[in-house]
Parts: C-alpha cells; sequence; structure tokens
C-alpha cells in the first residue's frame, strides 16, 4: 500500500501563492489538530532524526536513484487515471517515459525521459474523482497519511489497488521499501519542511490551506512547481503531500 508520508506535504507551504485563505471545510478542528500534532511530533522525533541520519550514509545521488525509482514504479497509477479523465495524449506520454527510463534508465534509476520531452505528471484516483465532479468533503488529518479528505481517502485505497504492488511481492516486502522511500523522501525535502515550520505562524492552518488549494489546482490542471508534484509521489505526498500531496 503507498504511504502518503505525513511531513512531505509542508512542501506545499513554501510555494508562494498557497496557504494564503482560510476557507477550508473544517468542522472536526480539535480532532483535527490532535492528530497533527501526534504526526508532527512523530515526524521532529522519529522521521527527521531517521532521515538525517540517511543523509549522512548515503550519497545524493543514492538518493535521487532511488526516488526516481519509485516515481517509475508509479506508471500503474499515473497511466490509469490518466485514462479515466481521459487524457489520451497524457496516457501514451506516461506510457513512453515508463518505458524510457525503464530501459534507457536502468529500471528507473536515472530520469532520462524528462530530458527526452516526457515530463513527470502527478495524477491519482482523489483527482480522477474530483474531475468527475465528486466533491472533496470535509477537512480530515489522517494519522500517519497526513492532511487528506473523504474524497482523496477512496483515492488513497483505490491508488493502492492501482499500484500493483500486491501483486508482485508481499507485505513483508513492500513494507520495508515503502519505509526506506519515506525516509528517503524526508531526507530530499528536509530545508523546506524546516523552513515551512520556522515561517508558519500556525503550522496546522498553513498546512491545511496549502492541501486544499494545492489539490484543487492539480483537479483544474493549474500548473504546479516541481517540488510541490513530488510531494504526492511518495505519492504526494508529510504524508508527498503529494503528492504531493
Amino acid at each position: 500500500m503507498k504511504i502518503l508520508p505525513l511531513v512531505l506535504v509542508s512542501l506545499l507551504a513554501a510555494v508562494p501563492g498557497l496557504a494564503q485563505s482560510d476557507q477550508v471545510n473544517d468542522p472536526i478542528e480539535g480532532l483535527n489538530r490532535a492528530t497533527h500534532s501526534f504526526n508532527d511530533g512523530l515526524d521532529r522525533y522519529i522521521l527527521r532524526p531517521v532521515s538525517k541520519g540517511w543523509t549522512k550514509i548515503t550519497p545524493q545521488i543514492v538518493r535521487d536513484s532511488f526516488k526516481n525509482f519509485d516515481d517509475n514504479l508509479r506508471f500503474p497509477v499515473l497511466a490509469t487515471n490518466d485514462i479515466l479523465q481521459w487524457k489520451w495524449r497524457a496516457a501514451g506520454d506516461q506510457t513512453a517515459r515508463f518505458a524510457i527510463n525503464s530501459t534507457v534508465g536502468i529500471l528507473g534509476l536515472r530520469d532520462v525521459a524528462t530530458d527526452w520531452g516526457f515530463p513527470k505528471q502527478n495524477e491519482d484516483s482523489g483527482q480522477t474523482f474530483g474531475a468527475w465532479g465528486i466533491p472533496p468533503g470535509p477537512y480530515l488529518v489522517l494519522p500517519l497519511f497526513g492532511p487528506s479528505n473523504p474524497r482523496d481517502v477512496a483515492g488513497l485505497v483505490t491508488d493502492s489497488v492501482l499500484s500493483l504492488y500486491w501483486l508482485f511481492a508481499p507485505f513483508y516486502v513492500t513494507l520495508p521499501y515503502r519505509s526506506v522511500d519515506v525516509v528517503n523522501r524526508r531526507a530530499l525535502a528536509d530545508q523546506d519542511i524546516e523552513s515551512t515550520r520556522k515561517a508558519a505562524l500556525d503550522y496546522y492552518v498553513f498546512l491545511r490551506n496549502a492541501y486544499a488549494q494545492r489539490r484543487d489546482a492539480l483537479i483544474r490542471d493549474m500548473e504546479t512547481s516541481e517540488d510541490t508534484d513530488s510531494l504526492y509521489d511518495v505519492e504526494d505526498d508529510l504524508y508527498d503531500i503529494e503528492d504531493d500531496y
């Protein structure tokens, strides 16, 4: 199952123009804040120290290659959601990207396809449901997964099936792999996350608004930065934001 690491969504807050309004539907803010505090504590006292240790023992090329490899494995999720949104050219580009990086890019360790004119895309089932007109529902903060909403929770479950991990590897293989991926992405995003924490007057509100605005932008296919796109690939996504998100 794809785990969207909690802290990566913090990168969203570093994107100009995001997290400026406070119009998110948040009827259970008290519970959400409690869950946010729990997740934030896990990041501060466990995930960040582990990721800093990971940074010390691995060169940058290893961290980048691991991320590229995992990005490449997201092909079934990306291509399927392109098709479900009638984005035929995008689906074709994703197929070409997967073929190039899986071969010339040595199983996806190198991102050759971007240089060849097939840049990374960011699609997931939550975006597909949004494109179909399904409303997001109230804001939710999930333990470990972080910012979400009912629509994106359903999308997360759907993506876990589309990822096809369960067809090729048992959970005792995928769980350690996903754990290393979370640590690796946290290490790559450390500077942005920490600068956001220091700059935000209310970290909870900042992340909530950034998450909602970015998800809306992705559904409407508005341009987002490469850094925010990487959040949900953790999927998204603390939590890939993005995934991001």
